[in-house]
């Protein structure tokens, strides 16, 4: 196998025209795969409902099972303004689920031995070096104290301390509710603004859902001396075929994105005001890549993305990530923490750049031991199940996230149409 071995006149087209079309995982037959098309109906039948309901514009379901893909379908319109249809080939802003990618850029350049996962980020971004804890206090007065090194294991966790605003204390959300963070040309400048605001916790000890791939995002292109979508261009996407995958979109296939929809006053679903790195994507404004949650991209696209980490970090004869990187990736890495991760809910940690379930789930979102996946903000789900062997995904452009539980019924309905273990 090759590890990030592509034919050079291959990537110079891509970065050229960008005009290539990605090519898809492998069809295959559902019943030979072990589902039941009654199943596989079933769950069609709960998408399209609430779509039918009013409650989502469009969506696009795909299933994944032994590396080819068994089922996907589109439902609605990827804009109800104009009655264009959803369709498999639509362009999703997949937000959060940005943050994965950026992982595997990240500890594909730690398998380079050019950092460790516990050296201070500071020893690479010096604006870190003094950051500082809000300890009590108000806003307009707060009592600060020294923040002990943030790590760039600390920042794969979500245990550094940064936050959003709807994550933050509430004596820090002020702070994050006075800046659009995303909004800053370049990431150097989002880092001067960022260092100026107080952690949340002293960094190690709980888990708090923020900003930090924002930061391994500027560690990247500081590793590196490129821009951020170049790296993840020539190290992911790249490799692994998913060329429909940008922070900015190629004008030329600006009519392909989905726009996302909210419920208006009247109950009745409208475009919602788009966001500062949404704008970004499509070339509106000037902002920089977004490692939280900036990407667009497809179904196809992610499923091939998803396939590599099925495999343990290769696709094609392409490897991207060493096994065992993966294998980091996908354990348990918060059981040391000082305070529960609640946020993550009750059956779920979290590893690098993923969210884990080591054991058996008892909630709405069944799946066996091992299952890992993440979700975005705009209602974008993938979910990968090492032991079933499957791949689920289910992406809507809608706010806010998972309004009428999409991900639990689509969860349930797709293991049900699993009828026969995984061949061995």
């Amino acid at each position: 196998m090759k590890r990030f071995l592509i034919p050079a006149l291959f990537f110079c087209a891509f970065s050229l025209g960008s005009a290539l079309i990605s090519a898809p995982l492998p069809p295959g037959d559902a019943v030979a795969a072990g589902l039941s098309p009654e199943g596989l109906e079933q769950m069609h039948a709960v998408v399209q409902d609430q779509v039918d309901r009013g409650r989502y514009a469009g969506v696009i379901t795909l299933i994944a099972r032994h590396g080819k893909i068994v089922d996907a379908r589109s439902y609605g319109s990827r804009d109800l303004a104009t009655q264009q249809p959803m369709e498999r080939d639509s362009l999703i802003y997949v937000y959060s689920l940005t943050k994965v990618t950026i992982a595997v850029t990240v500890l594909g350049l730690w398998e380079e031995g050019r950092f460790k996962l516990d050296d201070p980020i500071a020893d690479y971004l010096p604006e870190f070096k003094a950051m500082q804890v809000l300890a009590g206090g108000t806003s307009d007065r707060p009592e600060l104290v020294p923040a002990r090194p943030i790590t760039i294991r600390h920042l794969l966790t979500h245990t550094a301390g940064f936050a959003f605003d709807f994550t933050a204390s509430p004596a820090l959300r002020p702070y994050y509710e006075r800046t659009d963070l995303s909004d800053f040309p370049t990431l150097p400048e989002f880092a001067r603004t960022l260092v100026r605001l107080p952690l949340d916790h002293q960094p190690g000890d709980a888990f708090t859902y923020g900003v930090s791939y924002d930061v391994l995002g500027y560690l990247i292109e500081r590793l590196t001396g490129q821009p951020l979508e170049t790296v993840m261009r020539s190290r992911v996407f790249a490799p692994l075929g998913m060329n429909d995958t940008w922070f900015v979109v190629p004008p030329e296939q600006r009519q392909r994105l989905a726009r996302v929809h909210e419920r208006g006053p009247t109950g009745r679903l409208e475009p919602t005001k788009p966001e500062t790195f949404v704008l970004g994507a499509t070339g509106a404004k000037e902002v920089y890549p977004n490692g939280s949650g900036g990407l667009v991209s497809t179904v196809d696209d992610f499923a091939r993305f998803a396939q590599m980490l099925l495999n343990g970090g290769e696709l094609d004869g392409v490897r991207v990530l060493a096994p065992a990187t993966v294998r980091l990736m996908t354990t348990d890495q918060l059981t040391h923490l000082k305070t529960p991760a609640t946020w993550l809910g009750p059956d779920r940690t979290y590893g690098l750049g993923l969210g884990v379930w080591p054991h058996s789930p008892a909630g709405d979102t069944p799946g066996l031991t091992g299952r890992y996946g993440w979700e975005g903000g705009a209602t974008t789900y993938l979910s990968i199940d090492p032991g079933a062997d499957t791949i689920a995904m289910i992406f809507a452009q809608h706010f806010p996230y998972n309004e009428f539980g999409l991900f639990e019924q689509f969860s349930a309905a797709f293991y049900q149409s699993l009828v026969r273990a995984p061949a061995h």
